[in-house]
């Protein structure tokens, strides 16, 4: 991106707590010539839960009535999610950034913007989805059901416990998140063919993967969206103008573009690392970056609970 600031003086302008707003504001020390800017809001967020304890028989017991097959469908043909399904809030929903008109040039439009989630902790992380809403109403998944969810052979939770990770959200970065609880890069779980051939996919490893659950130094990713076929991503509506369209307190309707990965060819080393669809912040460019940017989390699942610990940063670059 086009950045001035490496060669002007920079500043920071802390601004006043108030209802759960906290920003703080790092610009050129002449604004009428900034052309990137971010902002904080380092108030942490609290990963609410359903029935955050799975050993208490209460929390178990939902077992018994969660069923994803269970959706209705309204006159509309909008297709919605079952009351039975549980989904819990973060506290703040949602947490704010406020971009005062002053920060940029009268009329500036956006043409990049990249989103810090920072310090993240979560028993069980495929129950996190992160959504992003801009000033004008609208939004883009930045983390949905990502990793991957399952059980062990004995009955036990197979998931990703993070603890402390750091991550950049940037259409620029060469992959998403990765669909999978390996830590150390593979493509495949499977060393070896169900016929007992070795597996040339195991031996495939992208750097971008390796340690990306257990690395707490900042990685960037592109927005990473698997919840889909159908989607079941549900935010209540509360946390957008009332001008603008978004799901209501039962619509699971998709989102954003679930992320789908092209095929890969181990010999083919042009088939690495293709991204054919995904959620892109490069739909926000164009818009105003005045206003309340306003960063929504929900857990989709009950047990297991989380916070980001080192709440969430904006980085805008206007022209």
């Amino acid at each position: 991106m086009n950045n001035k600031t490496a060669k002007d003086s920079l500043f920071a302008v802390a601004k006043p707590l108030s209802v759960a707003i906290a920003t703080l504001v790092l610009m050129q020390a002449n604004p009428a010539i900034a052309d990137t800017v971010v902002l904080k809001n380092t108030q942490p967020i609290v990963i609410n839960d359903t029935c955050a304890n799975p050993k208490k028989a209460e929390c178990a017991a939902l077992l018994d009535y969660y069923n994803p097959e269970l959706p209705v469908t309204g006159e509309d043909g909008i297709r919605y999610l079952s009351p039975e399904v549980p989904v819990a809030t973060a506290s703040p929903y949602a947490s704010i950034i406020d971009v005062p008109s002053s920060t940029f040039p009268k009329g500036a439009r956006i043409t990049d913007v990249n989103v810090y989630i920072n310090n993240i902790h979560h028993g069980y992380l495929n129950d996190v989805d992160i959504m992003l809403v801009a000033p004008d109403g609208r939004w883009v998944m930045l983390a949905s059901n990502v990793s991957a969810a399952g059980a062990t052979e004995e009955g036990g939770v197979l998931g990703i416990k993070a603890k402390g990770l750091n991550w950049k959200f940037d259409d620029a970065a060469k992959l998403p998140l990765p669909r999978s609880v390996r830590d150390d890069g593979r493509l495949s779980n499977r060393e070896f063919n169900s016929d007992g051939t070795p597996n040339p996919l195991y031996s495939v490893i992208y750097d971008e993967w390796v340690g990306v659950w257990t690395d707490t130094a900042l990685r960037t990713f592109k927005p990473t969206d698997y919840d889909n076929s159908p989607d079941t991503d549900h935010f209540p509506d509360d946390v957008v103008p009332s001008t603008t369209s978004f799901n209501t307190s039962r619509n699971s309707v998709g989102l954003t573009p679930s992320t789908v990965l092209g095929p890969v060819t181990a010999e083919d080393q042009k088939t690495y690392k293709k991204v054919f669809n995904g959620p892109k912040l490069s739909n926000l460019n164009g818009i105003s970056p005045t206003g309340q940017w306003r960063l929504v989390v929900v857990d989709d699942f009950y047990w297991f609970n989380g916070s980001i610990k080192g709440g969430w940063s904006l980085e805008i670059t206007t022209k």
